[in-house]
């Protein structure tokens, strides 16, 4: 009987690697996590793929926003919190960042088939982060806006990690026409990397300390990188130390092409960053920052060679500059045939962030 069991749970095991290995070739690796312990609250997040531009902005409150794009619903606000972000495909379109309130959003490359619009207001899967920052303290107030709102990628379905000042946390998916949500006791290990969430737990239940028998495997695929921080996160002593070994843990997930590595200490509400280029761990703290539409929105260019990420590290941001950053990727995309986007849409994104504006 325990040989047919052997047998049995080697031949889900290998269902289970074949689905993995059927899924998209082209999803990058990139993997974050939150941990929460001694009265801290971190969000970590490598970001692994070609392309190293970035700039760090200061994102301002006040400022009204329609949504980007010929959608058939755009939805418009004012912007209630400032932020501070990470942006690739320039102003208002941030890969993640943290706001005032101490909310925290980070994507990570995904795939499936996004659900359709049903007459609710649409909005691009960068734009989505903006907008969240912008408008909510909280991962419950978020949650509340879901269903209001599709999300219609403009370059690539995301799948994305949040986290608040209140140690709540939720990962928010959409593939098979609809989204998933993950929080409370459905999000039992707060980490993503490239598969579905739920095809990650699934896989978990192989290992060692999470039901099954295998031993963890020195390798970096988008499963193995999610069992290797869960293992970490079983560990209570390892928890307990501080953004030095949160940083060993990306180190330990990080690839080939590991650009940058961020760590938000929601807690302390700063941010914690170094990059391929440049490994010089810097600190940004959001009381450094006015969020008021009184003063010149700021960017730092994030692969600088600055020992420090302070106030006075910032300049602000020139339509050029906006302009410059978008062009560089677009290039860098065509030549490492990322994406179909083409240039005039790259264009109209330029034009847009540079024409959001405070009054």
């Amino acid at each position: 009987m325990k040989r047919v069991s052997t047998v049995f749970n080697w031949i889900v095991l290998g269902i289970i690697l074949l689905y993995l290995i059927l899924i998209p070739c082209n999803i990058k690796g990139c993997t974050a996590f939150v941990v929460k312990s001694c009265n801290q609250i971190l969000l970590a997040k490598n970001l692994d793929w070609e392309i190293s531009n970035g700039i760090i902005l200061i994102n301002k409150k006040g400022v009204f926003k329609t949504a980007y794009g010929n959608i058939s619903r755009k939805l418009s606000w004012i912007s209630k919190y400032g932020s501070v972000t990470f942006n690739q495909f320039g102003k208002e379109f941030p890969l993640g960042g943290m706001n005032e309130k101490g909310l925290v959003i980070e994507e990570l490359n995904s795939w499936g088939e996004t659900p359709v619009s049903n007459n609710k207001y649409e909005m691009n899967e960068f734009q989505w982060t903006q907008f969240c920052l912008d408008n909510f303290a909280n991962v419950d107030e978020l949650l509340k806006s879901i269903d209001s709102i599709v999300i219609v990628p403009l370059f690539i379905n995301l799948h994305y990690l949040i986290s608040d000042s209140c140690g709540n946390s939720a990962v928010i998916e959409f593939y098979n026409r609809r989204a998933y949500i993950y929080s409370g006791i459905s999000l039992p290990y707060p980490i993503l990397s490239n598969n579905h969430y739920e095809s990650s737990i699934h896989y978990l239940g192989n290992f060692k300390g999470f039901g099954g028998s295998m031993k963890i495997r020195n390798d970096n695929t988008s499963s193995e990188r999610f069992v290797k921080v869960a293992s970490w996160l079983n560990n209570e002593e390892q928890k307990k130390n501080n953004q030095k070994t949160v940083f060993e843990i990306l180190n330990n997930v990080s690839q080939e092409d590991t650009q940058w590595s961020i760590i938000y200490d929601i807690s302390d509400k700063s941010i914690q960053f170094k990059t391929l280029q440049n490994q010089t761990i810097k600190k940004i703290k959001l009381s450094s920052f006015d969020f008021s539409s009184k003063t010149p929105t700021l960017f730092l260019e994030i692969n600088n060679d600055e020992i420090v990420a302070d106030e006075s590290s910032f300049k602000e941001l020139k339509p050029y500059d906006n302009e410059k950053l978008v062009i560089d990727v677009f290039e860098k995309l065509q030549s490492h045939d990322l994406g179909k986007v083409s240039k005039k849409e790259f264009l109209n994104i330029i034009d847009y962030g540079n024409s959001v504006k405070c009054k």
